[in-house]
């Protein structure tokens, strides 16, 4: 779920909390994906980059209209939980980058070794 901010008022804490929980369920299926890998369940793995992604594309859009809204004229109040989701945002479009990275190692070293241990 996604929110447009048309006025101050728009940015409420039930907002802001969402926001968080969006954010914390892509980097939650981002590291499971990881550990999804790490035991060789590529599927697994590829199904939750694909969670976090969709998690992501709606965080994205809200922090666009939070952006778009400010138009860099300090309409947006900056607090300290406002940065604190800002942190976590930057942090998760990190990891997710990196998981999809690391997924994408693990799924080759299985391979690797599957055919090794194949060839034996």
């Amino acid at each position: 779920m996604s929110f447009e901010i048309n006025c101050s008022e728009d940015i409420t804490e039930e907002f802001l909390m969402t926001l968080l929980c969006q954010v914390g369920e892509a980097r939650a299926a981002c590291m499971q994906a990881m550990k999804e890998a790490r035991e060789g369940r590529a599927q697994a793995a590829q199904a939750l980059l694909k969670e976090a992604d969709n998690a992501l594309i709606t965080v994205h859009k809200t922090q666009t209209s939070l952006i778009g809204f400010d138009e860099g004229a300090g309409k947006v109040k900056m607090t300290l939980i406002l940065t604190h989701i800002q942190d976590h945002i930057m942090t998760t479009m990190l990891c997710r980058e990196l998981a999809e990275e690391i997924v994408g190692i693990h799924h080759k070293v299985l391979r690797k070794e599957e055919y090794a241990e194949a060839n034996i």
